[in-house]
């Protein structure tokens, strides 16, 4: 059956995950898997001292609010204070959605990295598709290097920070992390995700709210239908949908189920959610089954792309103007206008809303895209290898933020007004301005668009309404030993039930069998677990 199997990689990420962590289980040091207070002790958090950097193009209305700029500085501020390398060699480990760049002796951007850091970098980059597998095989090898981004699901997580990296307690926590004060911009939200073991034990590669899904329509494709979108309730946007879709012009409604516009419609919860004092999961409601019946009819009728639940092609088909609408993130919004293939290509972030008028319960993603952590060495190497990430983390409108995202110029970028353009060679050596470290740090994602001063304006306006309700993630921040250990063989098994109903293969009664099953086989000790660590940390 669909929904039992297991796939020969996660097996195989178990496999590994399970060696390199039998290693440790001798060691005095390493806490218990069973011990959920010790696993989820509080630690004092680093202090947040927003960064006096240039004032926003756009009023902060909401503390989630990112920094809203239509263009890039005229004059960037220089705010490193010499070189924070100290001229030894640095290695480490990181992942790429981008093409994998030229290697430090082909790449003049990696070597005038090098010469700003101070100390020569050397990474092992891999493709972000396979670097959970690299990342176990890396842990089972101890080839991780100096600084390495961790695989967030990787069982015992804990336990494996607790052995194989810094304790970064006492650099960090409290008023210490003023001494990086990129690091210390990042929000407070961001490093509930570092702490493990009553410990700091990683720096955050903080996303917020940018990193939400969304539905995304192409607004430059309504107009030209003349299709108003507005606010749509249910009701509104299935009857948006059908207006647009006409296969004989090969052009749907949705390029993927809409499950973020549904839940936030259906006023699902974020995964999980305290009702009545327990925490109940989003899939144990009946709200989730009518979504899954709701995107089952928008297959029955047409509406989805024939290939939307069995290919992850969204973002070509939405490109290409094949789907009208999509599910994405407000930080794939400047990637879509770089992939335009129309001139007038422009997007719409409608306000849905539920049945009763009011704006639809908007799920805030989680606050870190990942965390990357520090080989355990001597205080003052530890300061040094801070002093690299706080270099990485500096932010909008810096020079060195400038140059880690956009290269030398000329070479890598040209200027249109005041705003960067990757030319070929920075789209390869810069790595399509994402160069992997970082995802060893980074600085928070502002709302910047360059060149499309309209969807900042989306953005922002659809920011300010959905901020003032929108749901954090409850149980980040948390750890359940069930979840670390079984939670991804539990989603595959849930995934593949929904696309079975979505597709037809199986009938909605099939999902109460796939929730009955994970209650039994860990969904309930899972909540137990993380009902025992709201309790440690004081949350309600």
């Amino acid at each position: 059956m669909t929904s039992k199997r297991i796939s020969r990689r996660s097996l195989l990420r178990g496999s590994l995950a399970a060696a390199a962590i039998g290693s440790l289980s001798g060691c005095a040091t390493v806490t218990r898997s069973t011990d959920i207070a010790a696993l989820n002790k509080p630690v004092q958090l680093p202090t947040y001292q927003r960064f006096d950097g240039p004032k926003p193009d756009l009023p902060r209305s909401h503390p989630l609010m990112p920094d809203c700029f239509y263009r890039f500085p005229a004059q960037p501020m220089k705010v490193a204070d010499g070189a924070p390398g100290d001229g030894s060699d640095v290695s480490g480990s990181a992942p790429t959605s981008n093409p994998i760049p030229p290697t430090a002796d082909r790449n003049p951007y990696w070597q005038e990295l090098n010469k700003r850091l101070g100390s020569p970098i050397g990474l092992t980059i891999t493709a972000a598709a396979d670097y959970d597998d690299k990342f176990a095989t890396a842990v089972a090898g101890d080839t991780l290097g100096d600084l390495f981004n961790v695989e967030g699901t990787f069982a015992y997580l804990p336990q494996f920070l607790e052995a194989r990296a810094q304790d970064l307690t006492e650099y960090l926590s409290g008023d210490a992390i003023l001494d990086y004060p990129f690091l210390a911009n990042l929000s407070t939200e961001s490093w509930r995700g570092c702490v493990f073991s009553g410990a700091i034990r990683a720096v955050p590669i903080q996303r917020g709210v940018m990193s939400s899904n969304l539905l995304l329509a192409r607004q430059d494709i309504l107009d030209k239908l003349g299709v108003e979108l507005g606010s749509p309730n249910l009701d509104e946007l299935i009857k948006v949908a059908k207006a647009v879709t006409d296969q004989k012009k090969n052009r749907w409604a949705f390029a993927l189920p809409p499950s973020a516009a549904l839940g936030a419609m259906l006023r699902l919860p974020n995964d999980w959610e305290v009702r009545d004092g327990r925490l109940v999961h989003s899939r144990e409601l009946e709200e989730h089954k009518q979504m899954l019946s709701i995107g089952r009819q928008m297959v029955v009728d047409g509406l989805i792309h024939p290939d939307g639940v069995a290919k992850n092609n969204q973002k070509v088909w939405f490109s290409q103007g094949s789907a009208v609408m999509t599910q994405d993130s407000y930080s794939s919004i400047q990637s879509f206008y770089r992939r335009s293939v129309v001139k007038e290509f422009a997007i719409a972030i409608p306000v849905v809303r539920d049945q009763a008028g009011k704006t639809g319960r908007f799920l805030l993603g989680k606050p870190n895209n990942s965390i990357a952590a520090i080989k355990p060495s001597s205080p003052e190497r530890t300061r040094m290898l801070l002093g690299l990430l706080n270099w990485f983390a500096a932010p909008f409108g810096t020079e060195e933020y400038l140059f880690r995202k956009f290269g030398l110029p000329g070479r890598h970028y040209t200027l249109k007004g005041t705003d960067p353009v990757l030319t070929e060679a920075g789209g390869s050596e810069v790595c399509l301005g994402e160069f992997p470290v970082q995802y060893l740090a980074d600085g928070g994602y502002p709302v910047y668009f360059p060149g499309h001063a309209e969807a900042v304006d989306v953005a922002h306006n659809h920011l300010k309404a959905i901020l003032p309700t929108a749901i954090p993630q409850p149980t980040y921040g948390l750890y359940s030993p069930t979840q670390s250990t079984k939670g991804k063989v539990f989603d595959t098994r849930m995934d593949a039930i929904t696309k079975d109903i979505q597709l037809g293969r199986a009938k909605i009664s099939a999902w109460d069998e796939a929730v009955a099953d994970w209650r039994k086989s860990g969904g309930d000790a899972i909540r137990h677990e993380y009902e025992e660590a709201m309790a440690v940390q004081g949350r309600k």
